[in-house]
């Protein structure tokens, strides 16, 4: 693998906020196994940033439905 791949590779996996050592680690690794740039970017296309937005909203989702089926259930109940 090349400087710019690694480059890249490193550039990709801090704009999912991982730290300095987690990406060393991570290029070392790549070393050891030999594997490619294109397999690479390939595992870390498939990793998502987590979204805490999505994360409060399907919280709330789920809370408004709860109390939507608990009202029901009092009603017929």
């Amino acid at each position: 693998m090349t400087q710019f791949e690694r480059n890249q590779i490193r550039s990709r996996l801090y704009r999912l906020e991982l730290d300095e050592q987690f990406v060393e680690r991570y290029l070392a690794k790549l070393d050891r196994n030999c594997e490619c740039y294109a397999m690479a970017c390939r595992t870390i296309d498939r990793w998502e940033k987590p979204d805490p937005a999505a994360t409060v909203l399907q919280a709330l989702v789920c809370g408004l439905l709860a109390a939507g089926f608990g009202a029901w259930l009092a009603l017929v109940g």
